[in-house]
């Protein structure tokens, strides 16, 4: 079953595509249908042909969950992946994310896949993972196709073809996919699975960046240090102050040195403590021999 907002909701079965309205939606929850359960959730969840209702939406989710409805429980395991739903834990993601997945739900078939790439509640199982992920990446998920490529770049659960996983973030990438945008990237910056192309490179840095991927920011920052400092130490700044502990420590020895940026010992010091904070030991090294200055 698949949905549309505003133009009623797309059953898909034996018979062919059927269209009903919400007042049909509500027949059919009202009859304990699975379909119908899951249905009315997404309307009440999203606002869809109703008004907002959460509560009421999630109440009706796991009703649909607990009837053993897939595309129920492919997307409960979404929202608990985005922090939005709290009602179930790790162990209880994967295992819905595996039913779901064994009834061919491409968003399941990425999440099972990524809980055996982690060993999240599940056995780590890399071969398992390429698998699923292969499955969601041929019904067009491009999520999978990127984590498919991270597998074949690392040699995890299948042979080690850098080619090929550039091949497939870069049809991610193509596809929408902002994690992919990076990876194909980082390939064409070192020359990963395809030849070195900084200009290349960058245009996907910046189309990630643009899309609010903060580690496309700062390697956008590094790539455009040597051609425009200011520009260059503009994405290092943006890339920090959305939370990445190594563009910290860059801004804050940007601060330091007046590389793109007019030289402030207060902001460096700043930027370098945020930095070692989070790990960064340079920054600390940094921040030590500054105070002793």
């Amino acid at each position: 079953m698949d949905d549309q907002e505003q133009q009623g909701f797309i059953f898909h079965g034996t018979d062919g595509t059927a269209e009903y309205s919400i007042d049909q939606v509500r027949e059919m929850a009202a009859r304990d249908e699975p379909d119908g359960v899951y249905a009315l959730a997404m309307a009440y969840i999203f606002g869809w042909d109703v008004e907002p209702d959460e509560e009421r939406g999630y109440r009706l989710l796991e009703k649909a969950v607990d009837m053993g409805q897939t595309d129920a429980m492919a997307l409960m395991v979404r929202l608990y992946m985005q922090g939005e739903y709290e009602g179930i834990d790790n162990e209880r993601a994967a295992h819905l994310a595996v039913t779901a997945a064994a009834d061919g739900i491409p968003e399941a078939q990425l999440y099972a896949g990524l809980a055996y790439m982690d060993g999240v509640s599940v056995p780590q199982d890399y071969a398992e993972a390429a698998r699923l992920f292969s499955l969601a990446a041929n019904q067009g998920d491009q999520e999978a196709r990127t984590s498919l490529g991270y597998l074949y770049e690392n040699g995890l659960g299948v042979a080690k073809d850098e080619a090929k996983a550039y091949r497939l973030y870069r049809t991610a990438a193509r596809g929408g996919s902002v994690n992919a945008m990076f990876h194909a990237g980082v390939c064409l910056e070192f020359g990963t699975g395809t030849p070195v192309d900084l200009s290349r490179a960058s245009e996907w840095y910046l189309r990630g960046a643009q899309m609010g991927d903060a580690f496309a920011m700062e390697r956008l920052g590094h790539l455009m240090m040597e051609e425009s400092p200011e520009e260059g130490f503009e994405w290092f700044l943006r890339a920090a102050m959305e939370g990445v502990p190594t563009a910290m420590g860059t801004v804050g020895f940007c601060y330091l040195g007046g590389t793109g940026v007019k030289e402030d010992a207060d902001e460096a010091r700043k930027w370098l403590r945020m930095a070692a904070d989070n790990g960064i030991e340079e920054a600390a090294e940094a921040l030590m021999d500054l105070e002793e200055s």
